[in-house]
């Protein structure tokens, strides 16, 4: 039985030892390997453990994506200090920032109905979409707690 090779793994190999495709297919030929396209790859792929390509099924290339992508941070992180001194800080940014509670603009009773509102919603700079939808679905409960509606 004779040794064969895919050529897929031929691009492997040249990636993962930083040689040239030709420089591999030179050592293969040398070695007695035979360069055959059906023949099973040697090399696991991310591409080739999902079942049919990606490149038919959209969902599994975004899915291939994320995993590259944190397996490729995961490696950064672990190997440059650089890398990984910039993500704890860019990490420590992020939780000072979620740290804030966003404060409502609805005041409440006792009993917690609606009573009012600390910043106009009509004009101002807290005349925003959001502002208003939250004030008048705010309204709404209130109207549907008061007069016993259930949804």
């Amino acid at each position: 039985m004779s040794k064969t090779i895919n050529p897929y793994d031929i691009f492997e190999l040249a990636k993962s030892t930083g040689r040239s495709p030709a420089e591999i297919l030179q050592v293969v030929e040398q070695e007695g390997w035979q360069i055959d396209d059906t023949a099973p790859s040697k090399v696991q792929h991310l591409t080739e453990t999902k079942q049919g390509s990606v490149m038919n099924n959209p969902n599994g290339a975004v899915e291939m994506m994320r995993s590259l992508r944190e397996e490729t941070v995961n490696r950064l992180y672990k190997s440059d200090p650089l890398v990984r001194e910039s993500m704890n800080a860019r990490a420590a940014i992020d939780a000072a920032k979620a740290s804030k509670p966003k404060e409502s603009n609805l005041i409440h009773d006792e009993q917690g109905r609606l009573i009012g509102v600390k910043h106009s919603v009509v004009s101002g700079v807290h005349a925003t979409g959001n502002n208003q939808v939250a004030l008048m679905r705010e309204i709404k409960e209130n109207i549907n707690k008061q007069y016993g509606v259930t949804q």
